[in-house]
């Protein structure tokens, strides 16, 4: 093998594996590994992965995996491989959007199923926590009482926690596989159980393509020019960074200006114009 095997953590090459009809197994075992649900329920059907929005001005979510399960559930699974300040808002955004958008004007709430969020990230989310898995509902812990009519659950896992040691579980080798690099890891976690095996080989097969390796490639070079341009803003003081005693109005004004920043960015502006408009 003379190439360099690419990231499955990669958001891309994440959906290339599990967002693919022709994969479906691959993606029904990884979900077992999370969501207890009885076998016939995994008859999958894959959705478009586009959030739509209300209005044209309203902002557009595009999911990493999304579908539907036999009886109406909806599962959306996010890797993020970048520490993101506003993780938790962004998948109550995904969330609301995925409930809200099951049911039309004039119809009884009861056409609404029950909404997955999965979130994998390849950052501590939670510091000096243990557990790398987290199942969050509606939950009163005064009365240690769940609000079983709310449909939503958010499942967050934090791979830098996953232990170095098998716990036994397949989820801790899917997590293995998602965090290995080199081809001995890839190997040693394939040999445990076949759909991994299945996904080893996918991974090997689509690093070895030259057009997804550019596009992968040319993926990677446009974060590292994002991040460039960003740590260039705040060396010319475009954005500034947190200061300690500044009041949170200030603070607020600071974020909102950081928000119009990377926007102007990704829509392919310099840092010179950029720093025109500010």
């Amino acid at each position: 093998m003379d190439y360099e095997i690419l990231s499955p953590v990669d958001d891309w090459i994440f959906k290339l594996l599990f967002g693919d009809e022709r994969r479906k197994s691959m993606l029904i075992n990884l979900l077992k590994a999370f969501v207890a649900l009885p076998d016939e329920e995994y008859e999958l059907t894959y959705l478009d992965t586009h959030l739509k929005p209300e209005t044209e001005e309203a902002k557009l979510g595009i999911l990493d995996v999304k579908v539907r399960t036999k009886s109406g559930k909806v599962i959306n699974i996010e890797i993020q491989v970048n520490p993101e300040k506003d993780i938790g808002k962004r998948l109550s955004f995904y969330k609301s959007k995925l409930l809200v958008e099951q049911i039309s004007e004039g119809e009884d709430y009861n056409v609404i199923h029950q909404v997955i969020c999965i979130c994998i990230t390849d950052y501590v989310l939670f510091p000096g926590i243990e557990p790398y898995l987290h199942d969050f509902r509606f939950y009163n812990p005064a009365s240690r009482l769940y609000f079983e009519d709310i449909p939503e659950v958010i499942f967050t896992l934090e791979l830098p926690k996953v232990p170095s040691q098998s716990d036994g579980s397949i989820l801790w080798d899917w997590m293995k596989f998602l965090r290995s690099r080199r081809k001995e890891e890839f190997e040693m976690v394939a040999s445990k159980n076949p759909e991994i095996r299945k996904a080893v080989d996918t991974l090997y097969e689509l690093s070895a393509d030259e057009d997804v390796r550019a596009v992968y490639e040319q993926r990677q070079k446009a974060w590292r020019d994002r991040q460039s341009a960003i740590n260039s803003a705040m060396r010319d003081g475009i954005l500034k960074g947190r200061e300690e005693g500044r009041e949170e109005g200030r603070e607020e004004g600071r974020e909102e200006e950081r928000r119009r920043f990377l926007e102007l960015l990704d829509q392919g502006l310099s840092i010179d114009e950029i720093k025109r408009r500010f």
